[in-house]
């Protein structure tokens, strides 16, 4: 079948794009690719403190839960701005990935043949949300995560007999849900959620306002723990790094698949051994050595193999080459699919 070749003439009506036309094209791309992500640096950056709170709620919740310090130490005096710095990056970058994967198509479609385009279309979108899914579900399970593994080193607080009756001549520090509307100077409370003391200084504010200032507090014990900014943001990154990467499992089986290295009754023979590799991947990718852990990443990984077969018997490579993905996933509902079990040359998409 010869290839769709329309766009690959200039406006004039000539003949094919020369090598030049190609680098150009090419250099137009991907100056389009990079001046996005680079404007979201920006702005990114210009609000990095509210980005870098949501990534570090986590950590302070799991800190609170365990009664240790939640302030995360800087340990200079750049390191604030070059966490905020990698953070914006990367979050431009991650929120880019549409555009830049959007005009790496533009460039490298006009090459592809019908069914070549079909398989791109169906891959990166599924790609796409199993990395989407498998963060959104990373940053849920984060602070359970964070507190295993602080409460490995955290020691159970020492605890006093309460009164039958408070005594009005003992002084209490109030015990608040929030901070309060109105405070005095030198006021004192304690805010449930963090377990944190917190005092209101006069710091002379032209508007009148107190300042907020935080007594650190923390459980009995011998140990407290107190956490880099830096290292933690990079602890984040690399999890999750690997769990985007890890969720990748069902492309992985569907390319396999596609080529003819794997089948449906292949996969489900050797489940048992695609469970074992699945804890072995839990086991690499784990921050901790807890049986726990090792299971919870397990579960998803396992389902993630088993999606994969699910999408090889309803999207073979003969459907997605020929645009029935729809209509077979429809036919094997109902016990009847439109694509059988053959092997193909992977053409019969050509148009």
């Amino acid at each position: 079948m010869p290839r769709d070749q329309d766009h690959l003439q200039d406006e004039g009506g000539g003949g094919m794009m020369s090598f030049g036309d190609h680098l150009d094209e090419l250099r137009t791309r991907l100056v389009k690719a990079l001046v996005v992500p680079f404007v979201l640096a920006i702005a990114v950056f210009s609000g990095a403190s509210h980005v870098r709170g949501f990534l570090v709620r986590p950590l302070v919740t799991a800190l609170a839960a365990e009664g240790q310090p939640t302030n995360l130490q800087v340990l200079s005096p750049t390191e604030s701005l070059m966490v905020d710095l990698q953070i914006s990056i990367w979050t431009a970058v991650v929120a880019s990935l549409p555009w830049i994967m959007w005009q790496l198509w533009l460039f490298v479609s006009p090459g592809l043949f019908a069914h070549e385009r079909r398989y791109a279309r169906f891959l990166v979108p599924l790609s796409t949300i199993l990395a989407a899914a498998g963060l959104t579900g990373l940053y849920l399970v984060m602070p359970y995560m964070l507190r295993m593994l602080i409460s490995f080193g955290a020691e159970p607080p020492r605890a006093v007999a309460a009164a039958v009756a408070p005594d009005a001549a003992v002084p209490a520090i109030p015990v608040l849900e929030a901070d309060p509307p109105d405070a005095r100077p030198g006021q004192l409370w304690m805010l449930k959620s963090d377990g944190q003391l917190y005092v209101a200084v006069d710091a002379g504010r032209k508007d009148g306002a107190l300042e907020v200032r935080t007594v650190a507090t923390r459980t009995t014990g011998d140990l407290s723990q107190q956490y880099r900014l830096q290292e933690y943001v990079d602890f984040l990154l690399f999890f999750a790094v690997a769990v985007a990467v890890a969720f990748q499992m069902p492309v992985a089986v569907l390319l396999l698949g596609w080529v003819g290295i794997l089948d449906t009754r292949m996969l489900r023979k050797h489940w048992r051994h695609a469970l074992f590799a699945c804890a072995i991947i839990a086991a690499v990718i784990s921050p901790t050595i807890d049986a726990f852990s090792m299971v919870a990443l397990t579960i998803p990984l396992y389902m993630l193999y088993e999606l994969g077969i699910v999408l090889l018997t309803i999207a073979p490579s003969r459907a997605v080459a020929e645009g029935g993905v729809v209509r077979n996933a429809l036919g094997t509902l109902v016990g009847r699919p439109k694509y059988r079990r053959t092997r193909t040359d992977g053409n019969e998409g050509d148009e």
